[in-house]
C-alpha cells in the first residue's frame, strides 16, 4: 500500500504529543511563554512581524523536536531535504515565506482534545495559493487518518495539511507514523495501532466508464424533459396552426364519422379535423410523460380520491424526517470536535430518538404491508382472482416504479459525486475504504436484483447503504401475495400463517441476540459484525410487514362496517371509547423508543453491558409492539376514531411532501456525504441550535433534491407506465 505524505501533519503531531508527555507533573513545563509585543507598530501580516512571533513560538519546541529521529524519514533525499529546509527554517527563527505558509496551512490541535477533538483541519485553499504556489511549487492537500483509543471510545483522527511535491509518493513516512504511534502509546491513557494510519493526497478523479454512463443517462432524461415540456407548451399553437392552414378537402370529415361528405357551407363549429379528432400518437404521449407541466401538476395536486387512506401521508413524512434526523446526528457525531459530548447527549432521554431510531424504518415496512394488502384484496374481490398476466403486471409495476429512480440515485452517488467534491476530507470519501464509487462498481448488480441485504453482508459496504431497506421491502413484496391470497381464500390459514411468521421472526431475533450476545440497540453492541444478523436481514425485518398485512386485511374485511357503526355514535362516546386505545398504543411506542434509557446509561456511562434478558426481550418484542400499535392507530384514523390526530395526519399539506419521501430516502445520505467531504471546520454540537440549523438545512436540501428526482425521473416513469400497458392493480 502506498502511503502519501502529509508532511506537516507528521511533524506537528510528534511535537504535540512529545510536549504532552514531557513531564508528568507539569506537561507544559518545557514550553516557554510566548512574548506578546506591547505595540503592534507593524501590520500584522508583515513578514518581519510574522517571523518574530513565529520565532518566539518555535524556539520553545526546539528541545522537544531535537529528540526526534529525523533520519527515520527514509531514503528519499529530495523529500528529506525539503522537510529539513522547511522545518529547519522554522526552528532557526529564519523561516521563508514558503515555510510560514506551509505551517499556516497545517491543521493544528484545537480545543477540546480531552473531549475527543481529534479532527484538525487545515486551510484547504492555501495549498494552491500564495507562497505555496509560487516559484513552481505544486503543493496539494493531504489528509492523515487513523484511530486513537481513549479509554473505551475509539477516536478517529483526521488531520489535513499541504504536502510539498517532493514528498508526494514517499512510502517511508509509515516509519514516521510508527514513531508517533510509539509516543502515543507511552501515555497509557491513549493508544493506537500504527497500521490504522493512512495518508491520502488529492488526486484527480478519473472520469471512468461508469461516470460516462451516468452522464449519458442523465442527459437523456434531461433532454426528454426539455423536449416534452416544450412540446406541451407549443402543442396548442401547433394544432391551431394546422387547423387554419390544412387543405379542407383533405382534413374535413363527417362529424359523426359515418362516411357522408361534409358541405363547404357547414358552420365551422361542426367541423372536426383529423389533427384534433384522432388520438394522440405514441411519440407525442411519450414526450408528454416527461413534461414538467404534467409532472408538476401531479406533484402539487391537492386532489384526493374516495377511499384513500390519507393519514398515511402524515405518517410517511414524519417517519422520513425522523430517518433524516437520525442520520444527520450520527453523521455529525463522526465529524464533531467533541466526541465525548455523546456521553452528555445520552444522559438526555429525548436523545434516544436518535440512538434508537430504528422504529422509523419499521413504520415504512408496516405501511407498505398495509397498503399492498388492502389494494390487492380489493382487486381480488373485484375480479375473483388475477390471471397470470395480471400477476406479472403486479410485480413489474412495482419493480419499475422503484428501480429506475433507485438506479438514478446510484449513478449520481456512486459515480458523479466524487468528481465534484473538493475539500480537506474529500479524499477520504472518494478513495477511502467503503467509498461509494468502489462499492457501486463492485455491488451495483445486487441492488438491481434487490439482494443487497445479503451481498455484501454489511449494509455499510453496499452501494447506497440505505438500499438494504429497499431490498427487504422488495423481497417482502414478492412473497406478500402468498399471505394475502390465503387471507382472501382461506382466512384462517392466512391468519395462522401470518401470525406464525411473526412468532418465528421474534424467536429468531431472540436466538441470535442470545447466541451472539448482542445488545438491545446498535449503540450497545461491542461486536458490530454480528449486529448485521439483526439490522438488515429479512428474517428480522419481516415482522412489521406481516403486521401491516394483517392490518390491511382487517381494514378490507371489516373497515366499512366499523365506519358505519362509528358514525352512529355520539362524539362523547367516540372519545371515551378511542382514548384508552390511543393511550395504550402511544405508551407501547414510547416504551419501544425510550425504554432502553437505563441500559444505554449503563453502557455509555459505566461501560456495563445490558442484561441478556433485556436484550433478548427487546429484540424479540420491540418490532411487534411498534408495528402493532401503529397499525391500530391507522385503523382508528380510518374508522372515524382518530379525532384531532387523524385531522393532523390527514392534512392536505402533507400530500406534496409525502410524494417526495421515496426520493428523500434515496438522496439524503449522499448529500450528507458531500457535506462532510467539503466541510472546512469542525462541528461542535453544543448548544443544540447549531445542530438544528444543520438538520433543517439538510432536510430542506433533501426535499429540493427529491423534487428534482421526482419531476425528472420518478413521475415520468409512472406516467410512461400508464401509457405502455394497462395497470392491473
Amino acid at each position: 500500500m502506498t502511503f502519501i505524505s502529509p508532511t506537516p501533519t507528521v511533524l506537528v503531531c510528534l511535537i504535540f504529543f512529545q510536549a504532552c508527555l514531557q513531564s508528568a507533573a507539569n506537561p507544559w513545563s518545557q514550553i516557554h511563554p510566548v512574548p506578546v509585543p506591547a505595540k503592534l507598530s507593524t501590520p500584522l501580516n508583515a513578514p518581519a512581524l510574522q517571523r518574530e512571533i513565529l520565532s518566539n513560538f518555535t524556539a520553545s519546541i526546539v528541545e522537544i523536536f531535537s529528540n526526534f529521529d529525523f533520519d527515520g524519514l527514509g531514503n528519499d533525499t529530495k523529500c528529506t531535504e525539503k522537510l529539513t529546509d522547511l522545518v529547519g527554517g522554522l526552528i532557526s527563527g529564519s523561516p521563508s515565506a514558503e515555510g510560514i505558509a506551509f505551517l499556516d496551512a497545517l491543521g493544528k490541535p484545537g480545543p477540546g482534545i480531552t473531549l475527543g477533538n481529534f479532527m484538525w483541519l487545515g486551510n484547504y485553499e492555501m495549498c494552491g495559493k500564495g507562497a505555496l504556489a509560487a516559484a513552481g511549487n505544486n503543493y496539494q492537500n493531504c489528509v492523515l487518518t487513523g484511530t486513537l483509543y481513549l479509554g473505551y471510545y475509539p477516536l478517529n483522527l483526521t488531520w489535513t495539511g499541504c504536502s510539498p511535491p517532493e514528498c508526494r509518493d514517499n512510502q517511508d513516512f509509515q516509519d514516521v507514523f510508527k514513531q508517533i504511534a510509539a509516543l502515543i502509546n507511552k501515555s497509557g491513557m491513549i493508544h493506537t495501532d500504527p497500521a490504522s494510519w493512512v495518508a491520502r493526497c488529492d488526486v484527480e478523479q478519473e472520469f471512468d466508464a461508469g461516470a460516462y454512463a451516468a452522464v449519458t443517462i442523465i442527459s437523456i432524461f434531461g433532454f426528454l424533459v426539455v423536449v416534452g415540456t416544450v412540446w406541451y407548451l407549443l402543442e396548442p399553437v401547433i394544432v391551431s396552426f394546422l387547423e387554419r392552414n390544412r387543405d379542407d378537402t383533405s382534413v374535413l370529415v363527417d362529424a359523426e364519422e359515418e362516411g357522408t361528405e361534409e358541405q363547404d357551407t357547414a358552420p365551422a363549429k361542426s367541423r372536426k379535423y383529423k389533427a384534433t379528432n384522432q388520438p394522440e400518437s405514441f411519440p407525442v404521449r411519450f414526450l408528454k410523460c416527461f413534461s414538467l407541466q404534467k409532472t408538476m401538476d401531479t406533484l402539487f395536486s391537492m386532489e384526493t380520491k374516495p377511499g384513500q387512506i390519507l393519514c398515511l401521508n402524515g405518517i410517511r413524512v414524519l417517519s422520513i424526517n425522523w430517518v433524516v434526523l437520525g442520520h444527520t446526528y450520527l453523521f455529525s457525531l463522526s465529524n464533531t470536535g467533541g466526541f465525548s459530548y455523546l456521553g452528555e447527549l445520552t444522559k438526555r432521554r429525548n436523545f434516544l430518538l436518535v440512538l434508537n431510531g430504528l422504529p422509523s424504518v419499521d413504520s415504512f415496512f408496516a405501511l407498505s404491508g398495509f397498503l399492498v394488502t388492502y389494494l390487492l384484496l380489493k382487486q381480488l374481490a373485484k375480479r375473483g382472482g388475477l390471471s397470470p398476466l395480471r400477476w406479472m403486471a403486479f410485480y413489474l409495476h412495482r419493480y419499475l416504479r422503484l428501480t429506475i429512480p433507485y438506479l438514478a440515485a446510484m449513478l449520481v452517488e456512486g459515480w458523479l459525486y466524487r468528481l465534484v467534491m473538493t475539500g480537506p476530507r474529500a479524499q477520504i470519501v472518494s478513495s477511502g475504504p467503503q467509498n461509494s464509487h468502489d462499492s457501486c462498481e463492485k455491488f451495483w448488480w445486487t441492488n438491481v436484483l434487490y439482494i443487497n441485504n445479503f451481498v455484501p453482508w454489511k449494509a455499510a459496504e453496499a452501494c447506497l447503504g440505505q438500499g438494504w431497506y429497499l431490498a427487504n421491502d422488495m423481497q417482502f413484496f414478492f412473497i406478500a401475495p402468498i399471505f394475502i391470497s390465503l387471507l382472501f381464500w382461506r382466512p384462517l390459514v392466512g391468519l395462522v400463517g401470518s401470525l406464525g411468521g411473526i412468532v418465528c421472526s421474534a424467536v429468531t431475533a431472540a436466538v441470535i441476540t442470545a447466541h451472539y450476545k448482542l445488545g438491545p440497540a446498535s449503540i450497545s453492541d461491542s461486536n458490530p459484525d454480528d449486529f448485521w444478523l439483526l439490522y438488515n436481514k429479512p428474517w428480522i425485518r419481516i415482522t412489521p410487514y406481516l403486521m401491516g398485512i394483517l392490518g390491511g386485511w382487517f381494514y378490507w374485511k371489516w373497515g366499512e362496517e366499523i365506519k358505519k357503526g362509528v358514525k352512529t355514535l355520539p362524539e362523547w362516546l367516540k372519545v371515551i371509547s378511542a382514548t384508552p386505545i390511543w393511550l395504550v398504543t402511544a405508551a407501547v411506542q414510547y416504551a419501544v423508543v425510550f425504554g432502553l434509557y437505563d441500559d444505554i446509561q449503563d453502557q455509555m456511562q459505566h461501560q456495563k453491558a445490558a442484561k441478556e434478558a433485556d436484550s433478548v426481550s427487546y429484540q424479540s418484542l420491540a418490532r411487534i409492539g411498534w408495528s402493532l400499535s401503529l397499525t391500530i392507530q391507522v385503523l382508528l384514523c380510518q374508522c372515524g376514531l382518530g379525532g384531532f390526530i387523524n385531522s393532523l395526519l390527514s392534512w392536505n399539506g402533507w400530500l406534496v411532501l409525502s410524494r417526495l419521501t421515496y426520493s428523500v430516502f434515496l438522496l439524503h445520505l449522499g448529500l450528507l456525504t458531500v457535506f462532510g467531504a467539503q466541510m472546512r471546520h469542525v462541528l461542535f454540537l453544543n448548544p443544540d441550535f447549531e445542530f438544528a440549523v444543520l438538520y433543517l438545512g439538510l432536510l430542506a436540501m433533501s426535499y429540493l433534491a427529491a423534487a428534482v428526482l421526482y419531476l425528472t425521473v420518478e413521475q415520468p416513469v409512472a406516467n410512461l407506465e400508464g401509457i405502455t400497458y394497462r395497470k392491473s392493480v
